[in-house]
């Protein structure tokens, strides 16, 4: 096992009143694949005759509805794939999952939106409508712009967060494949070099102010969620899909590149002889960093033996399997702090320590401070 956790599997933690549901393997919140499932009402039907489906959390000791409404799930043979809709969360939750490797784009038409890659955050707000003003005048102040849409360029596997708030959200999630951009060879395309510029590490990331067209486009396919005929749908939607993605790049491109002390670091040295054997073992990690894991564990999903592991992973990060997983766990703990202002014994526990003592201890050793220290500061 590596770390000092006696829990086996998903974990429920109720942090300061909200309640952290980790899940496994998830793509998207909405995604119905999602450890909170998604259902359709008996009793609840939209004006236009689509079924309101709800995510119910799969705890077997308190099944809670946490989103209700309609939504969109669309996949391409392209590759490309588009997730949103229009909801009502209805808790204050933390919803932990997984992003795969791909270019994502989030645009918020109406509401905020909350979420995190890794240590990365993002606020959202959508263009307030006449049934939202008041809920977005009295929440952010005017003075303090939040973007509509973020691109995000994730690399390797990571973690990801959505933050539940009880409110009305209508958004797009559009998650394009790196290949899908590989059309000619790179010589042959300035502006694809021009493009690439601005995600050239992990978590590369880029606020957009999506155009009117766009934001059109976006509501044009959440309509297209009451289409009976599937293929039509399907047609209909990844046309618009196409044309933001399109504008997306042309805006891209003309923007400033970002300097690189901005950008977030990928843990993983692209030089490194190991890379593709350890992204494997650090995606892995990344995705089930909230269990129990064990070292045959990490070992056996990048194909090779725990010593092979063990050896590879300290030649390339000059630290152990058990000190990398060590520091994750007590970086998103710190998030956790930070933001949520939890006790030391809910971030013990949280980190995967038995003993508040070795908690602190293992804390200072990394920070410098006691966790007592860091909240008080």
């Amino acid at each position: 096992m590596i770390g000092d956790s006696n829990e086996n599997g998903n974990r429920t933690s109720s942090v300061m009143g909200r309640r952290v549901v980790m899940t496994s393997k998830v793509e998207e919140v909405e995604s119905k694949n999602n450890r909170a499932e998604c259902t359709e009402s008996e009793s609840t039907r939209a004006s236009t005759n689509t079924p309101i489906q709800k995510i119910i959390t799969s705890q077997k000791t308190e099944r809670k509805v946490l989103v209700e409404g309609q939504f969109l799930a669309e996949r391409f043979p392209s590759g490309i794939s588009v997730m949103g809709g229009d909801i009502h969360e209805l808790a204050n939750t933390t919803v932990l999952a997984t992003a795969g490797r791909a270019l994502h784009m989030v645009i918020v038409l109406d509401g905020q939106l909350g979420f995190g890659y890794d240590e990365q955050d993002f606020h959202l707000r959508g263009q307030c409508g006449e049934s939202s003003l008041v809920r977005c005048a009295s929440s952010i102040s005017s003075t303090d712009p939040v973007p509509t849409a973020v691109i995000v360029d994730i690399k390797r596997r990571c973690s990801f967060r959505r933050y539940l708030t009880k409110g009305r959200v209508r958004k797009i999630n559009i998650i394009v494949p790196h290949a899908w951009f590989e059309r000619t060879p790179a010589d042959e395309s300035g502006s694809r070099d021009a493009f690439w510029q601005h995600f050239s590490q992990h978590l590369s990331t880029v606020e957009w102010q999506p155009s009117q067209n766009v934001l059109s486009y976006c509501n044009e396919m959440l309509t297209a969620i009451d289409f009976d005929d599937k293929w039509q749908r399907n047609i209909y939607i990844e046309t618009r899909v196409t044309a933001i993605i399109g504008e997306m790049v042309n805006d891209v491109i003309q923007m400033p590149i970002k300097p690189i002390y901005q950008q977030i670091a990928d843990p993983i040295h692209t030089s490194s002889e190991h890379y593709d054997v350890l992204c494997a073992a650090i995606e892995y990690i990344e995705s089930y960093l909230h269990t129990d894991l064990t070292l045959e564990e990490v070992a056996k999903q990048s194909a090779m033996s725990v010593s092979a592991l063990q050896r590879k992973f300290k030649d390339t990060f000059s630290c152990t399997v058990f000190d990398y997983v060590r520091q994750r766990r007590l970086a998103k703990v710190k998030e956790a702090m930070d933001k949520e202002k939890i006790t030391i014994g809910e971030a013990a526990y949280m980190a995967g320590y038995n003993h508040p003592s070795n908690f602190i201890t293992a804390f200072k050793r990394q920070y410098g401070v006691t966790p007592g220290e860091l909240t008080n500061s």
